[in-house]
């Protein structure tokens, strides 16, 4: 393939090449450094970065297109961490993917999840009353968890100070999750809501590679919150989230939003550095390892609030090796997650980061994503580690003192 002749009129070549030096695919050295990286190279078979790289560059669109290497492609970006041109892997993920979209090649999970999300503003389909209903129901239940009839789960409350955009499994699968979120929201004694008109903190057009789609989704964000007239916008636990509603949202909708975006660990952290939450470590007198989301870590530098929430609530925090920066993709990402025959492939993907979670020789593992933490648990399961696997949000409100 390196001897190949490069087809200059595809459209993936003009594509990247649009580029500016050092961030396209032409300058490849081809010296592999990126597949080292690769959570499918340490879990023996898969796509590698390289070929990836060399199929972009060469302008062999049909080629990847048609591939499924594609969308097996993770998009951690940890291949970009060695690569000496600095070319950077999400970006021509992306731009295949939009071609292959156009193409009409897209996993049909992926591509019915878009379709909900665009109709209903949540990817599992969640009409307004679906979401009203839902709401209502688990309030009641909150009640209870803290012990004030006057306690409820509010929504579309305009002028309040926060507003908590969930994960759809908080509305779904877990709403166990949403109970121990409004238990933190309570206890700040802050004003703050859930919008009906917008449920849900994900963004597939990210990750697929579609601009316009992107935008949409941003957009059915942004608005509802405006309209509320809320001073912050509280984002639940999602890695690839986190770094479009914080990070990317500016040059997405193309103006600066008129609310401050913070994740759900950082807005704790903020409440308990000033003093409004307390907690009690002694409900988890253990050590818990972390887990870096790679959307949130090494995208967007989301290195310390989880870390520093993670230690007022245990008996101490135990950092994978390698982290941070360096950290390994928990086998989940760039979508992989949300294809519902990925199984396979993600056990695959993931057996890196069962590795090296077995090496701590601990029984309970954190982390700042509900897909991450989705993933871990499958894994835990799958290699039998024994791993109580939680995100560090939930640990806080576990050992919140009210």
């Amino acid at each position: 393939m390196d001897n190949a002749t490069i087809n200059k009129e595809s459209a993936l070549y003009k594509l990247l090449n649009q580029y500016p030096l050092g961030d396209n695919t032409s300058e490849c050295l081809t010296c592999g450094a990126c597949n080292s990286r690769c959570p499918w190279f340490d879990g023996e078979g898969g796509p590698l970065p390289r070929q990836i790289i060399r199929m972009a560059a060469l302008g062999l669109d049909e080629l990847l297109v048609n591939s499924d290497m594609l969308w097996d492609c993770l998009v951690c970006n940890r291949c970009t961490q060695v690569c000496p041109m600095g070319i950077t892997m999400d970006k021509v993920v992306r731009k295949a993917r939009s071609l292959a979209i156009a193409d009409g090649k897209i996993p049909e999970d992926v591509k019915i999840g878009i379709k909900r999300r665009l109709e209903t503003g949540d990817v599992n389909g969640l009409t307004t009353e679906e979401f009203v209903e839902t709401v209502e129901w688990v309030s009641e239940e909150f009640v209870d968890e803290v012990d004030d009839p006057k306690a409820e789960i509010p929504h579309d409350i305009k002028g309040t100070k926060l507003l908590y955009l969930p994960n759809p499994r908080e509305l779904g699968i877990n709403l166990l999750h949403l109970t121990a979120m409004a238990k933190l929201f309570y206890a700040t004694k802050e004003t703050w809501t859930l919008s009906a008109h917008h449920t849900d903190v994900t963004n597939w057009g990210y990750f697929v590679g579609k601009d316009d789609i992107t935008e949409k989704m941003a957009l059915m964000v942004v608005e509802p919150a405006e309209k509320l007239g809320v001073e912050t916008l509280v984002l639940s636990e999602c890695g690839h989230g986190y770094h479009v509603l914080k990070y990317l949202l500016e040059d997405i909708i193309g103006r600066k939003p008129e609310f401050e975006v913070l994740s759900m660990p950082e807005l704790i952290v903020r409440y308990a550095q000033k003093g409004v939450l307390k907690f009690d470590p002694g409900v988890h007198p253990y050590k818990i390892a972390y887990h870096d989301p790679c959307n949130i870590a090494r995208k967007s530098g989301g290195y310390d609030a989880p870390r520093e929430l993670l230690s007022m609530v245990c008996d101490g925090v135990v950092e994978l090796i390698p982290n941070r920066e360096d950290g390994i993709c928990c086998g989940g990402g760039g979508g992989i997650l949300q294809d519902s025959h990925s199984t396979p492939k993600r056990m695959i993907t993931g057996k890196p980061k069962a590795d090296q979670i077995k090496a701590t020789g601990l029984q309970n593992l954190a982390t700042a994503c509900l897909s991450c933490h989705r993933q871990l648990g499958e894994l835990s399961k799958h290699f039998k580690l024994g791993v109580t696997v939680d995100t560090v949000a939930s640990l806080a409100s576990e050992a919140l003192i009210l």
